[in-house]
C-alpha cells in the first residue's frame, strides 16, 4: 500500500476507505487486499506488456483489481460490461491480457469470452465460482500482505474506444491523463500532488469505471482519498450518496445533470448537495439552460473538459468562465 494510505489504515483502521452499495471497507481491508493483489500479479507471468482485464459492473472489488493492478505493475484493461462475450473476447485477445476479473453480472460472458480469447485465468467475485475460475478471496489469500516494492515501473491503462469504423481501438492512457513517474512511488506522489480532485474529500464514482473519467477519479484512492462508489447511475440515489456521505468531486456527464434535474422539486429538495466542490463534465455539450439549471442549484463548482482518452484533456472552461461567456464549452 502506498505510504500515505497505509498511514491513514495506522491511524484509524476502521475509517471507510471505499464503499458501494452493498458493503463499505475499512483502511485496513483495503490495505491488505491492494498489498495481496498487487503481490500476487507481480508472481505472476503477464506478458511482455504485462496486461490484465477488468470485466465487471462498478463494485469495491472492480476498483480494487484496477488499482491493485496499479500497484502491481500491471496495465489494466476495462472491459465495457455491456458487451457480449465475443466483443469481450476481441479485447481481451487484442490487449493480451493474461487474467481477466469477473463480477456476478459478467461471469458468464466473460468465462466464454476467456475461452474464446484463450485466457487461462478467471478471478471472480459475488455468489458463485464456477469450474475454472477462482474466487477474488481466495486469490488474494494465494499472496503475501505486505508491502508491494514501489519500486515497480507503473503502467498506464489500455482503453478501447469505438472509432469510426470497424472494431474497437485499443489506446493507452496518454501521459496528460496519467501521473507518471519511474517508480510506483513517483507515481502516486505525482497522483497526489497534480490530480485536481485529490484536493478534496470523498470522491464520488457515478460513471462506469470503463470510461476515462470514473476510471481516474477511482484511482484517488491511492492517494488516500475515500471513495463512494455507484454500481449504476440512477438520479435519486446519486443525490442520496451525496447528502449521506458528504461527497466534495465527482466526473459526470450532461445526461447525469439532466435526469437529476428532471426529478420533481421535492426530491431534489430532500437532499443537501452543498458539500460538492468539484465536478468535471464531459463527453459531450452540455445544453445551456441545464448548465445554468445546475450552477443554480449546486453552485459554480463545474469545470467542463474536452478530449481524455486519445490525448489527454485539450481544453477546458470553469463555471466562472461560463458564465461570462454563456453557451461555451
Amino acid at each position: 500500500m502506498p505510504t500515505f494510505s497505509a498511514e491513514l489504515a495506522a491511524a484509524d483502521p476502521e475509517a471507510i476507505a471505499i464503499r458501494d452499495p452493498d458493503r463499505a471497507l475499512p483502511w485496513r481491508d483495503v490495505d491488505s487486499t491492494l498489498n495481496r493483489c498487487a503481490n500476487r500479479l507481480l508472481a505472476t507471468d503477464l506478458g511482455p506488456d504485462k496486461r490484465i482485464a477488468v470485466f465487471a459492473e462498478n463494485a469495491n472489488e472492480t476498483a480494487l483489481a484496477h488499482l491493485g493492478g496499479l500497484i502491481g505493475g500491471a496495465s489494466t484493461v476495462p472491459v465495457n460490461f455491456h458487451l457480449n462475450s465475443s466483443e469481450a473476447a476481441y479485447i481481451l485477445s487484442d490487449s493480451a491480457s493474461r487474467i481477466v476479473f469477473a463480477g456476478p453480472r459478467t461471469l458468464d460472458r466473460a468465462i466464454a469470452a476467456a475461452a474464446e480469447a484463450g485466457v487461462d485465468e478467471i478471478v471472480v467475485w459475488g455468489p458463485d465460482q464456477p469450474e475454472g475460475t477462482i474466487g477474488w478471496t481466495e486469490w488474494l489469500e494465494g499472496a503475501a500482505d505486505e508491502n508491494p516494492p514501489e519500486d515497480t515501473q507503473p503502467r498506464p491503462n489500455l482503453l478501447y474506444t469505438s472509432g469510426t469504423t470497424g472494431l474497437p481501438k485499443g489506446t493507452e492512457l496518454p501521459p496528460t491523463m496519467f501521473a507518471g513517474g519511474d517508480t510506483i512511488a513517483e507515481h502516486l506522489h505525482n497522483l497526489k500532488a497534480t490530480n485536481r480532485f485529490a484536493r478534496f474529500g470523498t470522491h464520488l464514482v457515478v460513471g462506469p469505471m470503463y470510461h476515462t473519467g470514473p476510471l481516474g477519479g477511482m484511482r484517488l484512492l491511492v492517494a488516500g482519498i475515500p471513495s463512494v462508489v455507484l454500481t449504476r447511475f440512477d438520479a435519486e440515489a446519486t443525490l442520496q450518496a451525496i447528502a449521506e456521505h458528504r461527497t466534495e468531486s465527482a466526473v459526470m456527464v450532461p445526461t447525469h445533470f439532466v435526469r437529476m434535474l428532471a426529478l420533481p422539486e421535492e426530491v431534489r429538495a430532500r437532499y443537501d448537495v452543498s458539500s460538492m466542490k468539484l465536478v468535471a463534465h464531459t463527453g459531450a455539450k452540455c445544453p445551456i439552460d441545464i448548465k445554468r439549471a445546475m450552477i443554480d442549484w449546486w453552485g459554480p463548482v463545474f469545470i467542463d473538459a474536452y478530449g481524455a482518452s486519445e490525448v489527454g484533456t485539450t481544453c477546458q472552461i470553469t463555471s466562472e468562465e461560463w458564465l461570462a461567456n454563456p453557451g461555451s464549452v
